[in-house]
C-alpha cells in the first residue's frame, strides 16, 4: 500500500448523489458549500468533481471552492452523478440521498479533519531507525480476529515516526523492527509505487550493519510486530481512538525482540517407503498463525522435518496460536498448538490418508428442471475450521445429476462446507463481497446433512472416514423483509444502516444482508433465505462491524427478532441505535 495511494484513499470524500437526474433536457446548475464537519467553517481550495453514478472515473465536471468554501458546477447535462470532494488533511465521508426530482439548491458537504499519530520505536530502550510504524484496523471474519493495514511509515534516524491524515476511528498501532533485509513489505514510499530501490538499499544497509557489529537478536529471540505500547499479544494491546483532528503524540512503542520457543513432539503413522523410493520417509511440519496479520519474521511461521522415527523439534517459534500440520507422502494430519512462556514438549500429529467424501446437491424448484442449468455453476468445497485465510481443503463441481465426490479430504479435523456462489465465507470488511449471478439471486442453501448431523449450522467434524454421504438441499422460495427505521420518538430516520443478521449457526460465518433506509425511513430486503434473524439499525457504523462479537454485545438487547418463512413477506419496525 503506497503513500500516494493511501493519501488518495483517505483524502477523497465520496458524496453519492442518488438519482440526481434532471427531469428536463436543459443543463442544470449544481452549487454548494464545503465546510468543516461540526461547524460552518468553510474549506477553501477543495476540489469538487462530478462523476457518473455508474462508477466510472470519468470526470464530467470539476471545480475548486473559493475562499468562502462555495463551489459552482454550471451546465450539468441531464443524468445520474456522484459528487466527489477532496482536500488535503480531510477524510472520506458520505451524505444522505437527494430527491431525484429536485436537487437541493445548495449542497452542503461536511468534511472531517484527519488526525495525527506520532512517537518513537524503541528496541531495548534505544531508538531504531528504518523501522516501520503501522496503523491497523481490527476486523472480524467469521468472528475471528484479524488485522488489515491502514497506514504505515518508516522511522527516521532518531527512531521517530509521524502518521498523518489518519481517518477518525479505532486502531491498533504496531512497531516492526526488521532482522533480515529481504522480508520487507513496502506499505509506504514517497513516489506512490510499491517498489523503491532507495528504501531497499537502506534496509540492506541496516541488515549488513547489524551483522557486522554483532547487533540484532540472539538465537532464541526474534523481532515480530509489537502492538502499542509493547506487547506481541493483540489482546493486551491498547486500542487507540482517533477523533477528528486529534493529535496523538508520544506514542512510543517498545518493539524489542521477543523470546522464541521450541515445539517438540512426534508424528504418528509415517508410511513405509513406496516401491522404488530410496531412503526413509520423513514428515514435513509447518505452523500457521491463527490470527491473520503482518507476517514479518520466520518465527511467525516456523517449520521442521521430522526424523525417521517421527520425532521433531521446531525451533524459533514466536508466542501465539498456530495450526500445526504434518505431511508425508499422501498422508496428512494437523493439531492446534499454543505457545506462551515455555517450550511445547508434547505435540502429537497423527497422519491419516486422505478420504473421499461422496455427496449430492438437490435444487428444489416449483417446476423441477432436469438437468438443472444452475448445477453447472455450483461448487462444493471444504475449508479448515478455525478459519485460515486462503486455505481450501478440497473442492469439486457436481455432475449434472448433482452427485459429487470430494477427494483427498484429511480423515480427521473440523471443516466448514462452502457451496459457491450462494454459501461462502464471510468477506472481510475491507474486501468486496462476491457478486451472486442473476440466476442464483433467489437460491439459498436450505440444508446440509450427513445422516442425522446438521452440517449447515454446525461444523463438519471428522474423526475417521465418513460413513454417510453429504446431502445439500438448495431452496428457491426466499422471503421478503421490509419495514421502517424510527427513533425513540417513533419518527422515521433516513440514511441509517440496516443489517439483518442470522440468529443461528450461520452467524459470523456468512455475509449478512445490509442496506440503508430511504428518505421516509423505509428499508427492504429481498431474496431472504428462510430462517431466524435479528434486525439492527445504526446511525453510524463501520462496514462489517457486526462481525465483531465484542461490538455487537451491547446492542443484542435492542435487536428485533425476525422469522422469515418460505415465500413469506414480513414487516418489521426497528429503532435506530447511536
Amino acid at each position: 500500500m503506497s503513500s500516494a495511494r493511501v493519501a488518495r484513499k483517505i483524502a477523497i470524500v465520496s458524496i453519492f448523489v442518488m438519482g440526481l437526474t434532471a427531469l428536463s433536457q436543459q443543463p442544470t446548475l449544481l452549487q454548494g458549500t464545503v465546510v468543516e464537519a461540526g461547524s460552518n467553517t468553510p474549506i477553501a481550495k477543495a476540489t469538487v468533481e462530478l462523476h457518473p453514478l455508474s462508477g466510472s472515473e470519468t470526470v464530467a465536471a470539476s471545480t475548486r471552492t473559493d475562499s468562502a468554501g462555495k463551489f459552482y458546477l454550471p451546465s450539468v447535462a441531464p443524468g445520474s452523478y456522484r459528487l466527489v470532494a477532496s482536500h488535503a488533511g480531510h477524510v472520506r465521508v458520505e451524505t444522505g440521498q437527494f430527491n431525484p426530482a429536485a436537487p437541493p439548491a445548495n449542497i452542503r458537504i461536511a468534511m472531517t479533519a484527519a488526525g495525527v499519530i506520532s512517537g518513537r520505536i524503541l528496541d531495548k530502550g534505544q531508538p531504531i531507525g528504518n523501522a516501520d510504524a503501522v496503523l491497523v484496523k481490527a476486523i472480524y471474519t467469521e468472528g475471528q480476529l484479524s488485522f488489515t493495514p491502514v497506514l504505515a511509515i518508516r522511522t527516521d534516524d532518531l527512531g521517530e515516526f509521524h502518521l498523518f491524515w489518519v481517518p477518525p476511528g479505532r486502531y491498533y498501532l504496531l512497531g516492526v523492527v526488521w532482522d533480515i533485509a529481504n522480508s520487507v513489505p513496502r506499505y509506504i514510499n514517497p513516489v506512490g509505487t510499491d517498489d523503491n530501490a532507495f528504501h531497499d538499499q537502506r534496509y540492506i544497509g541496516r541488515a549488513v550493519f547489524l551483522r557486522a557489529t554483532g547487533g540484532g537478536v540472539l538465537d532464541n529471540e526474534a523481532h515480530i510486530p509489537i502492538y502499542y505500547p509493547g506487547t506481541p499479544d493483540p489482546k493486551l494491546a491498547t486500542l487507540l481512538e482517533v477523533q477528528p483532528g486529534a493529535q496523538l503524540r508520544g506514542m512510543d512503542i517498545d518493539a524489542s525482540a521477543v523470546p522464541t520457543r521450541r515445539v517438540l513432539g512426534k508424528v504418528d503413522g509415517i508410511p513405509a517407503p513406496s516401491a522404488g523410493q530410496t531412503g526413509p520417509v520423513r514428515a514435513t511440519l509447518n505452523m500457521r498463525p491463527l490470527v491473520a496479520g503482518l507476517n514479518t519474521s520466520t518465527a511467525q511461521s516456523p517449520g521442521a522435518v521430522a526424523d525417521t522415527g517421527g520425532n521433531f523439534e521446531i525451533r524459533g517459534a514466536a508466542p501465539g496460536r498456530y495450526l500445526l500440520t504434518a505431511t508425508a507422502g499422501n498422508l496428512s494430519g494437523r493439531t492446534l498448538v499454543e505457545i506462551r512462556d515455555r517450550d511445547v514438549t508434547n505435540a502429537v500429529v497423527s497422519l491419516l490418508p486422505g478420504s473421499s467424501l461422496p455427496g449430492r446437491v438437490v435444487i428444489e424448484r416449483a417446476a423441477p428442471l432436469s438437468p438443472d442449468p444452475a448445477m453447472a455453476t455450483v461448487r462444493v468445497a471444504l475449508r479448515s475450521d478455525p478459519l485460515i485465510a486462503g486455505v481450501t481443503v478440497a473442492g469439486v463441481s457436481p455432475q449434472p445429476d448433482g452427485t459429487f465426490t470430494l477427494s483427498g479430504v484429511p480423515a480427521a479435523g473440523d471443516y466448514r462446507v462452502i457451496v459457491a456462489p450462494i454459501l461462502t465465507s464471510a468477506t472481510p470488511p475491507d474486501s468486496t463481497p462476491p457478486v451472486i449471478p442473476p440466476a442464483f439471486q433467489n437460491l439459498y442453501v436450505k440444508s446440509i446433512r450427513m445422516g442425522e448431523v446438521d452440517v449447515l449450522n454446525d461444523r463438519l467434524h471428522l474423526e475417521n472416514l465418513p460413513r454417510e454421504p453429504m446431502v445439500i438441499v438448495i431452496g428457491s422460495n426466499p422471503g421478503i423483509l421490509e419495514g421502517r427505521v424510527v427513533d425513540d420518538r417513533q419518527q422515521p430516520v433516513s440514511g441509517t444502516a440496516v443489517v439483518l443478521i442470522h440468529d443461528n449457526g450461520l452467524r459470523y460465518r456468512v455475509n449478512e444482508k445490509s442496506t440503508f433506509s430511504d428518505a421516509s425511513g423505509r428499508y427492504e430486503f429481498q431474496n431472504v433465505p428462510p430462517g431466524n434473524y435479528k434486525l439492527f439499525a445504526w446511525q453510524r457504523v463501520e462496514p462489517g462491524a457486526w462481525q465483531d462479537p465484542d461490538f455487537m454485545r451491547p446492542f443484542e438487547s435492542h435487536a428485533v427478532p425476525v422469522r422469515v418463512d418460505e415465500g413469506g413477506r414480513v414487516l418489521a419496525e426497528v429503532t435506530v441505535q447511536n
